[in-house]
């Protein structure tokens, strides 16, 4: 059997968000436009993620609206990425959730 891509079949409001913003580097993408990193390069250069999972993961967040684009360049086409009121609010689901790994995953690597 297949693994499941997304949480449709279970219905709760957690479900429903991890399908947003459950995804491998989009809590760290959504924190680094509020650092203001805002283009497409700024962000790839921040985080060393590919250029595929980022235009992935940036399309999703515009398409739930929390990412804003905004064209700054007409030639070539060039972007700017900015948080919605909706994103703004997820910032301090991850603060809590960096304070979590903070007290209880880098100790636990420190360890190894």
């Amino acid at each position: 059997m297949a693994p499941r891509k997304n949480f449709d079949h279970i219905n709760t409001g957690l479900a429903d968000a991890l399908g947003v913003v459950g995804e491998w580097w989009t809590p760290l993408i959504v924190v680094g436009i509020s650092n203001g990193a805002h283009r497409f390069e700024e962000l790839q250069g921040s985080l060393g993620i590919a250029r595929n999972i980022l235009t992935d993961r940036l399309t999703t967040l515009v398409t739930h609206e929390v990412v804003a684009k905004q064209m700054y360049s007409s030639k070539p086409k060039r972007y700017e990425y900015h948080l919605t009121n909706k994103g703004i609010a997820l910032l301090p689901v991850f603060s809590a959730l960096h304070s979590w790994g903070e007290q209880w995953v880098v100790p636990f690597k420190n360890n190894d």
